[in-house]
């Protein structure tokens, strides 16, 4: 009787860890969510996977970027930088001519449709529930 009883408790307890660890355990699934730079939001928010992005072969760059205007076309970004992409291009003072909606559309959809040629992928999302969850 005893033995049962440790047996029980024993699985009881490694079935607890093994669910505390699925439950800990996160999705590279980020969400984008710029609800406040923008007026009218018609769209849902960009789930954004990380890793499979780096998974392509991309360089942190290739997203990343900050740029001083002393220094045209010199991106400053450096890893442990990370800058809401609205800080610059959002708010009541844009340090950027190109508005929050133009420059996710330009870096995300911009890349998408050159992949084939550069990175022997197929085409990215380039539709708008192809990156944007739907309401």
């Amino acid at each position: 009787m005893r033995r049962s009883q440790l047996l029980t408790a024993l699985f009881a307890a490694l079935l607890t860890c093994a669910f505390s660890l699925a439950a800990l355990a996160q999705s590279d699934g980020m969400k984008i969510n710029n609800a406040k730079a923008y007026k009218a939001k018609e769209r849902g928010v960009v789930v954004y996977n990380h890793d499979k992005h780096t998974g392509y072969g991309l360089k942190c760059t290739d997203c990343h970027h900050k740029y001083d205007p002393k220094q045209p076309g010199k991106n400053l970004w450096t890893e442990g930088d990370e800058t809401a992409c609205a800080s610059c291009h959002a708010g009541a003072k844009p340090t950027s001519s190109i508005g929050l909606q133009q420059a996710y559309h330009k870096q995300c959809w911009g890349c998408h449709e050159k992949m084939p040629a550069d990175k022997k992928l197929s085409y990215g999302p380039r539709s708008c529930a192809g990156c944007h969850e739907v309401k």
